[in-house]
């Protein structure tokens, strides 16, 4: 039976973990809605260029991004077993899979003309487009190393970390989108290209706030490797076991939306335009139930590290009854106030028009969107991934792209083709079955870890009731292996200063 206490799963403690997720998401979602916004007013070519390039960018960004948040699993169950060396060690193997995929990246994403081609567009929001995605092709590498920075913000109950610098990086964003879009300074105006080198410039800086917290605090000193760390076998093979079902899971999620995109941007610049204002309103929306996913599978992670398997459960229900809870209230506000929400992004009325049918399918599936995303995110603290990777391909990808693909362009017998409606439609509903079919298998996950629980329910409610000091005892325990290793390090510093001393010529 386990000596450690379980994380603080309170709704405080829950809440204190998903606020600063939530305001780090929704600023980097920010950043893509300023692009929307500020290439909205320039003129409905330059958002589908826009719109077209963030599509490119997420469908490979966010599939190879996927495989790396499998070291945050991994990390939080070393935090919650108090064993920190363990996860510099993690980390420094998934700066060697950043080198690795950066290689598969960056010439997938610079293949400009392959996105362009696929989604039909031609003229200046071809060039547009192209411009956009070299320059967030060669963002790709520091942008996957910043995402392992946050994956380990999260494990280790840091999240503000991640808060103030994406917050930093919004701050950032409008000045230095208005320098390349506008030609501001001397620069050329390259229009809704320009978004894509603010997002490179941005993506560096970030990178370089990371690493310099990483290095220079004191509370992620205990979790330094001594040293230069070599590519472990065992240790990739865990987390490629963890991370690849995980990636290829965010890819068929991210995928089935941003494919959508490319395909609709064949059906012209007001249609593309009005997808690209209602996926980022239904994004925003989505940043509640990621954060409160991310925060579950940290604090499941944590508990099981800890080896208190009841209180990963009462953490993951805990956390989809908040969530459901505040999706039902944003579906509510989207639907009875999307008319105003929507002449925000656009002064074109055939596009406001269109954008505010299609946000209904919106308003439909959000609940079901945030039932699957907490139900996955604790999936993956549990480090089940496999099975969702099937659910999402065959739901999200079969369903949602497959049968909204064949019903935007085709589907005669059925009254068809219904152009965006189609590709809408059939995501809602392929959304729907993937929160039932994720709801029921996360139930079933936990309990079968609780089958396992070495302790009284007596036990696990005392231990929920005083899990804070569980966190105070990790403080503390950071704190004096920090003093602990100043100590060795000047103990060491002295004899090397004796010695030599001693050895000098008389």
């Amino acid at each position: 039976m386990t000596t450690l206490l379980p994380p603080d799963i309170s709704l405080k403690a829950l809440l204190k973990l998903a606020g600063p997720i939530f305001v780090a998401n929704v600023a980097i979602i920010g950043s893509g809605t300023i692009d929307t916004i500020m290439g909205g007013q320039l003129g409905k070519e330059h958002l589908a260029a826009i719109a077209l390039g963030i599509s490119a960018t997420i469908s490979v960004l966010m599939g190879l991004v996927g495989i790396l948040q499998g070291l945050s699993p991994i990390a939080g169950h070393h935090f919650g077993a108090r064993r920190p060396r363990e996860i510099g060690i993690d980390v420094a193997q998934a700066f060697w899979l950043v080198i690795f995929l950066s290689m598969i990246g960056v010439p997938l994403l610079a293949a400009t003309d392959f996105w362009t081609d696929l989604g039909g567009v031609t003229g200046e929001v071809k060039r547009m487009a192209a411009d956009y995605l070299f320059w967030t092709a060669m963002a790709l590498p520091g942008s996957m190393a910043a995402r392992v920075f946050i994956a380990v913000n999260a494990a280790v109950s840091r999240p503000k970390i991640t808060m103030w610098v994406s917050l930093g990086m919004l701050v950032l964003k409008v000045p230095l989108n208005a320098i390349f879009m506008y030609g501001l300074l001397g620069f050329p105006a390259m229009g809704g290209g320009g978004a894509g080198v603010s997002f490179f410039v941005l993506t560096y800086v970030s990178l370089f706030a990371y690493w310099i917290i990483w290095r220079k605090s004191a509370y992620f000193l205990p979790m330094h490797s001594n040293g230069f760390v070599r590519p472990q076998y065992q240790r990739l093979k865990e987390l490629l076991k963890v991370g690849v079902p995980m990636g290829i899971c965010t890819f068929f999620e991210v995928s089935s939306f941003t494919l959508m995109a490319i395909f609709v941007s064949r059906l012209g610049p007001a249609v593309i335009s009005a997808h690209q204002i209602v996926a980022n309103l239904t994004s925003l929306c989505y940043m509640v139930p990621l954060s409160a996913g991310i925060a579950s599978s940290v604090l499941i992670a944590q508990s099981l590290g800890a080896g208190w398997p009841a209180v990963a459960e009462i953490a993951m229900k805990r956390t989809l009854r908040l969530t459901l809870s505040i999706a039902v209230l944003a579906s509510l506000v989207l639907y009875l106030f999307r008319g105003a929400i929507i002449w925000l992004y656009t002064s074109e009325p055939p596009v406001h028009d269109l954008a505010a049918s299609l946000l209904l399918f919106g308003c439909f599936y959000h609940v079901f969107d945030a039932m699957q995303s907490v139900s996955s995110f604790a999936l993956r603290g549990y480090r089940v991934t496999f099975a969702p990777m099937l659910i999402y391909g065959v739901l999200l990808w079969g369903v949602g792209l497959g049968l909204g693909y064949f019903f935007a362009f085709d589907g005669e017998w059925a009254g068809g083709p219904y152009g965006a409606y189609g590709f809408w439609g059939a995501t809602a509903a392929g959304l729907f079955l993937t929160g039932i079919a994720l709801f029921v298998m996360a139930f079933w996950v936990a309990r079968s870890f609780s089958k396992d629980e070495k302790h009284s329910s007596a036990e696990v409610a005392a231990a929920i009731e005083t899990g804070h000091a569980g966190l105070i005892g990790t403080e503390i325990c950071h704190t004096l292996l920090f003093f602990q290793q100043r100590l060795l390090l000047t103990s060491k510093s002295r004899f090397v200063i004796r010695t030599s001393r001693r050895s000098e010529p008389s």
